[in-house]
């Protein structure tokens, strides 16, 4: 398994090359429905198996299925996203040398979430707010919910403030 070491930093990032909001997701953010409640709890741990033997073991509640080899991947490099910055698919796929969808597939199933596994910190490339727990109607509030608790402000299409676009980016991973 090859795990890439390069770290870029927010000003070298392709991330910021230039790339426009996507016009579709502004679409999907002005066709989602805000729900009845907004969950913005970011302060609940849930137990995460650190053990190879505890890995195995676990069964997610939500699947009912053993979390996988990647699942861990993805979960372990959520994990070291700060309270306050965001990261995005791509730059976790790029870590683990993955594509952004399947790391997208992989945090829908987060048994983990809110903590210590934030999934809610990840994003679009272009810094749009997108799904939350496989949910791309509803359930985007409480993702911006968590995450302007924890600092990180949206326009009103639910793109990331540009102002915070480049400081708040995390793709330090380890």
């Amino acid at each position: 398994m090859t795990v890439s070491s390069t770290v870029a930093t927010a000003a070298k990032s392709s991330h910021f090359a230039a790339k426009p909001p996507s016009a579709a997701h502004a679409r999907l953010f002005k066709a989602a429905t805000v729900p009845d409640s907004i969950d913005d709890d970011v302060s609940t741990v849930i137990e995460y198996p650190e053990t190879e033997e505890a890995r195995s073991a676990y069964v997610s509640p939500q699947t009912k299925r053993p979390v996988t080899e990647f699942q861990y991947r993805v979960y372990d490099a959520c994990r070291q996203v700060p309270c306050g910055s965001y990261t995005t698919y791509k730059a976790i796929s790029d870590h683990l040398g993955s594509g952004p969808r399947a790391v997208g597939t992989a945090l829908s199933k987060n048994p983990f979430c809110p903590l210590p596994i934030p999934c809610h910190r990840v994003l679009t490339s272009d810094c749009y707010i997108g799904g939350f727990s496989g949910d791309t109607k509803s359930k985007i509030f409480w993702k911006k919910a968590k995450l302007e608790k924890e600092g990180l402000e949206f326009d009103d299409k639910g793109f990331v403030a540009l102002s915070l676009q480049q400081p708040r980016f995390f793709n330090s991973f380890k």
